[in-house]
């Protein structure tokens, strides 16, 4: 299971039917609230889940160094649980009055979960996983160390700014002050994008190449610091983007298959940040291609121009006629990308679908 951004009554009947309650590996891609909120939900609601590993990077450390919290602190850590989003229980029609809490602190709470959360960071340079009942391997691709000890250091600027105490020392449960602190300071960001009214422009060949070649601009630090992986199983394999920086990726693709024909053919790409317009390059798209291309949640402004420009008009390789975009959510620039006549989608490559609530890939 890699994220949830919403823990709704289908996923839990999913996860508790389907699944027989059993999740060999929670993978949570960062710490943003569109990709948490819903595990918080989840294990708040389902103390009987039984997790063989969870990778989730959110400042783990040793605990035989670990500190107690001063009085102080817990006051200060209170506060900032107030600034959380609540836990809402989809399986009732009101709002769950819980109060906020972290998914770090619900892992912590029950002794199986803690002793399943991997204490390494998961890296680019991290060793490829195994996985059992010949399901094939995981290779990692972002983030970077430099990205995580950059975000060490904001951390750190918050911890003193938030907690009005320097961080020279480690704390029991300390992950759980982490991910809070950087999941407000998520909230607070925003990032820089320039919404492009698709009315404005003939949605064609020429206007999606022009947009593909607009300039990458910077992504926050949480994003960058995104776990991305590859899935690969029996010759096939499928890219997990989470929001990761598109350039990280470029680069880990290409030293993971340096004897392998560019662009690298994955059966789907889940693409990075929804689609933004910063977290999909053309340096990616000359090392990774696909059939299908996924898009998950998303606003008015995602999927972008940008992207979708990328995507579309990047040259096809060897093994791809067509891509097909598919999406869970629609907005403006979708509905105008699937209302192109036959001629029009034949003439840029592409198939445009609403993605059904579950997909299966076979071979």
């Amino acid at each position: 299971m890699v994220d949830c951004g919403k823990y709704t009554e289908e996923i839990d009947n999913f996860v508790r039917t389907e699944l027989t309650n059993k999740v060999d590996y929670l993978i949570v891609t960062h710490i943003d609230n569109d990709h948490i909120n819903g595990l918080v939900s989840m294990l708040s609601q389902n103390h009987d889940l039984v997790i063989g590993h969870i990778i989730y990077n959110c400042y783990q450390r040793n605990e035989d160094t670990a500190k107690p919290w001063t009085e102080k602190m817990k006051e200060n850590v209170n506060r900032l649980y107030g600034r959380l989003p609540i836990v809402i229980d989809m399986m009732d029609q009101n709002i769950n009055e819980q109060k906020a809490v972290t998914l770090a602190e619900c892992i912590l709470q029950k002794e199986e979960w803690k002793r399943v959360w991997q204490k390494e960071y998961v890296s680019d340079v991290s060793p490829v996983i195994q996985l059992a009942n010949d399901m094939g391997r995981i290779v990692f691709l972002a983030p970077s160390m430099t990205a995580l000890e950059q975000l060490d250091k904001k951390y750190r600027k918050l911890f003193w700014k938030c907690l009005y105490k320097q961080k020279t020392e480690d704390y029991n449960q300390e992950e759980t002050i982490y991910e809070a602190l950087m999941r407000i300071a998520q909230m607070d960001e925003t990032e820089v994008v320039e919404e492009v009214n698709v009315k404005d422009s003939t949605l064609n060949e020429e206007t999606l190449k022009q947009f593909a070649a607009t300039k990458l601009q910077k992504m926050d630090d949480n994003n960058i610091a995104s776990i991305a992986f590859i899935w690969e199983h029996q010759g096939h394999r499928i890219l997990f983007m989470g929001d990761a920086d598109p350039m990280q990726v470029s680069n880990a693709i290409g030293n993971v298959y340096k004897e392998d024909k560019k662009p690298v053919i994955f059966d789907l790409i889940k693409v990075s940040h929804h689609g933004s317009a910063h977290s999909t390059a053309n340096e990616l798209m000359n090392v990774a291609d696909s059939k299908m291309f996924f898009f998950t949640g998303g606003s008015s402004k995602r999927p972008s121009l940008e992207t979708l420009g990328r995507i579309i008009t990047a040259p096809l390789p060897t093994g791809v006629e067509c891509r097909e975009i598919r999406y869970n959510r629609q907005n403006g620039l979708l509905i105008e990308l699937a209302a192109l006549s036959d001629d029009e989608k034949k003439k840029l490559h592409i198939e445009v679908k609403n993605n059904e609530n579950s997909y299966e890939v076979s071979y």
